[in-house]
C-alpha cells in the first residue's frame, strides 16, 4: 500500500511542478512578418549579421512565425516575458518572446530527462555496492574488494573536483547543450564497459571517468537555462532540475532493487552473482532518452517547415560554438566575485550541504547495518530520502525564490534546523542514548531529504546565474562545487573504510554530518542577510 502512496506522491509533485512551470509563463503574442521587430540578441539568432536598411531583413520571429509558418499547438504551453537588465551586444538581453516556444518546451523536457537519467545512473553503485564488494561479484582483483572500493570512491570523487576545476570555462565557451550531448554519450560508453568487464581495475577506471563526466552536468544545465529562459523562469527551471535529480534517485532505487531481485531469480545457481551487471546496463541504455530529446531540440533549431534552414542553422552553430565568451572572461568574472563576502558564504554552505546530500550513497548500507533491514528494503528507504527532496523542491522552490529576504532567511533557518535535529537524533541512537525503530529511521531519512534540498539547490544556483550571466554562470557554479567535492572525496573514502556492520562505527560519520549542517545554517544565513 505504501508503495502506491509513494508513486501517487511523485505524480502529484510532478503535476504541481508542471503547473508552476506553465503558470510562470505569460502567453506570447503572435507577431506577423510585417511587424519586423529588431532583436539584437537571441539564443538562436544572436550572431546573424544585421542587414542594410535597403536589403530585405529577416528577423527571428519571421523565421519562426511569419515566413516559415507557425509551430504546433505544443507551443501554447510556454509563454514569454523579458529579462530586465543584462548586457548588450552578443551577450544582450534574452527576450523570451524572441525564442521559439516549441524550443522552450523541448529544452525543458530535455534538461529534466538529462538530470533524471544521470542522477539515476549515479544510484547504480550504491544499489549494488554490497554485491560488488563481495567475493562472488565476478570481478577479479588482487586486494580485498572493500579496501579497493574505498580507494575508488575517494579517487572518483576527486575526479569530480578536477572536472569542476577544468570544465566550467569550457561549458561557458561552447554552451551547455553541446556539452550535455558529449557527456551523455560518454556516460553510455563507460557504464556499458562497467557492465561487461570482469576486471576490478577496469571497473574502477570506468567509474572514475563516470564521475569526471558527471561533474559537468549541473553546470551545463544551468548554462542552458541561462541561454534559453528569462530570469523570471530560472527558479522554476532550477527547481525542475532538482525534482529530476530526486525523481531519478527515487525511481532508480526502486527499479534497481526490482532488477536485482529479478536477475537473481533468473540466473543459474553458480558461485558468481552477476545480477549487478543488469543494473549498469540499464543505467547505460537509459541515457538514450535525453540524447534523443537534445537531438530533437537541434532538429527544431535547424529545420523549419519549408526546409530552408540556412539562416537558422548558421545561427545555432554560432551560438553553440562561439557565444562571444572567452574562457579568460569567465575566469576574470569569477575572480571579481571572489572578492565579495556572499560568494564565500554561498560556497561554504553549498560545500557543506554537498557532504550532507551525498549521504544518500550510504543510506542503504546504514539502514541495513543500523536497523537490520534487508538490502531491498534499505534501498527503498533511499527512495524515501529522495522523495523528501522531491516534495521540498516541487512545492517550495518557486515560493522560496519569490519570497522576501526576511522570509527566505526564516525558511532557511527552519529547514537547516530540522536537518541538524535529524543528524543529532541519529547520533543519539547510535550512542545508545535513545531507541529508534526502523520506521523511525526511515522517517528521519525522509525529513533529511525534505530539509536540505531547497538550501542546497536554489540560493547558490540563483547567485551563479545572476552574477555570472552568460559569461560565467557555469564557472561560478563549478567553483561552488569544487570545494564541496574535494570534501566529498575525503568523506566518501572515510565512510567506505569504516567497519559499517558495527553500529558505533557510524558515530564519527554523523558527527561530520552534524558539523556540516551547522556550518551551512550559519553561512547561508549570513549570505541571505547580506541581501537586506
Amino acid at each position: 500500500m505504501w508503495r502506491h502512496s509513494f508513486w501517487s506522491l511523485i505524480v502529484i509533485a510532478l503535476a504541481n511542478k508542471c503547473q508552476l512551470a506553465i503558470g510562470l509563463m505569460s502567453p506570447v503574442s503572435i507577431m506577423t512578418s510585417s511587424s519586423r521587430p529588431l532583436i539584437k540578441s537571441t539564443y538562436l539568432y544572436q550572431n546573424v549579421p544585421q542587414n542594410d536598411e535597403n536589403e530585405e531583413s529577416v528577423t527571428p520571429l519571421e523565421i519562426t512565425q511569419g515566413r516559415y509558418g507557425s509551430f504546433s499547438s505544443l507551443t501554447s504551453l510556454v509563454g514569454g516575458g523579458e529579462l530586465e537588465g543584462g548586457e548588450g551586444g552578443i551577450e544582450g538581453n534574452l527576450s523570451a518572446e524572441s525564442i521559439p516556444n516549441r524550443q522552450k518546451v523541448i529544452m525543458t523536457v530535455a534538461l529534466f530527462s538529462t538530470y533524471l537519467t544521470v542522477m539515476g545512473a549515479k544510484c547504480a553503485l550504491p544499489s549494488t555496492l554490497s554485491i560488488i564488494t563481495s567475493s562472488d561479484s565476478g570481478l577479479w582483483s588482487s586486494m580485498e574488494p572493500q579496501q579497493l572500493m574505498s580507494i575508488v570512491l575517494t579517487i572518483s570523487t576527486g575526479a569530480i573536483s578536477v572536472g569542476k576545476f577544468l570544465l566550467g570555462p569550457v561549458i561557458d565557451k561552447f554552451g551547455g547543450t553541446l556539452c550535455l550531448k558529449v557527456a551523455l554519450t560518454a556516460l553510455m560508453g563507460f557504464l556499458g564497459i562497467i557492465a561487461s568487464t570482469n576486471s576490478f581495475r577496469v571497473f574502477a577506471l570506468s567509474w572514475i571517468m563516470v564521475d569526471f563526466i558527471f561533474s559537468s552536468c549541473w553546470a551545463s544545465c544551468l548554462n542552458a537555462i541561462h541561454r534559453t529562459f528569462c530570469e523570471e523562469e530560472w527558479p522554476s527551471r532550477i527547481g525542475l532540475l532538482a525534482v529530476a535529480g530526486r525523481v531519478g534517485n527515487a525511481i532508480s532505487f526502486f527499479t534497481f532493487a526490482s532488477i536485482l531481485q529479478w536477475a537473481q531469480k533468473m540466473q543459474s545457481v553458480t558461485s558468481v552473482n552477476n545480477s549487478w551487471r543488469m543494473v549498469f546496463w540499464a543505467s547505460s541504455l537509459i541515457q538514450v532518452v535525453p540524447l534523443l530529446m537534445l537531438k530533437w531540440f537541434d532538429k527544431v533549431s535547424f529545420h523549419f517547415s519549408d526546409g530552408d534552414n540556412r539562416i537558422g542553422s548558421t545561427a545555432v552553430q554560432s551560438s553553440e560554438t562561439s557565444s562571444g565568451t572567452s574562457m579568460k572572461d569567465s575566469v576574470m568574472l569569477l575572480r571579481g566575485e571572489m572578492t565579495k563576502l556572499p560568494f564565500w558564504m554561498h560556497l561554504i554552505s553549498r560545500s557543506c550541504l554537498m557532504v550532507v546530500a551525498s549521504f544518500l550513497l550510504f543510506v542503504p548500507s546504514y539502514m541495513t547495518n543500523a536497523f537490520g533491514m534487508s538490502s531491498s528494503s534499505a534501498a527503498r528507504v533511499g527512495s524515501l530520502y529522495a522523495l523528501g527532496s522531491l516534495i521540498s523542491v516541487s512545492f517550495g522552490a518557486k515560493r522560496f525564490s519569490s519570497s522576501r529576504t526576511r522570509t527566505k532567511l526564516i525558511a532557511t533557518i527552519g529547514l537547516l534546523g530540522s536537518l541538524l535535529l535529524c543528524s543529532l537524533l541519529q547520533m543519539a541512537y547510535i550512542s545508545g542514548a535513545i531507541t529508534m525503530t526502523s520506521a523511525g529511521g526511515a522517517l528521519s531519512m525522509f525529513i533529511w531529504g525534505l530539509s536540505f534540498s531547497i538550501p542546497f539547490y536554489i540560493p547558490p544556483s540563483m547567485y551563479a546565474l545572476r552574477q555570472g550571466g552568460r559569461k560565467s554562470s557555469a564557472t561560478i557554479a563549478d567553483a561552488f562545487d569544487l570545494v564541496g567535492f574535494m570534501m566529498l572525496a575525503w568523506f566518501n573514502g572515510f565512510v567506505a573504510s569504516r567497519q559499517q556492520y558495527i553500529l558505533r562505527s557510524w558515530l564519527p560519520t554523523f558527527t561530520i554530518l552534524t558539523t556540516c549542517s551547522l556550518s551551512s545554517l550559519v553561512s547561508l544565513s549570513v549570505a541571505l542577510a547580506s541581501e537586506f
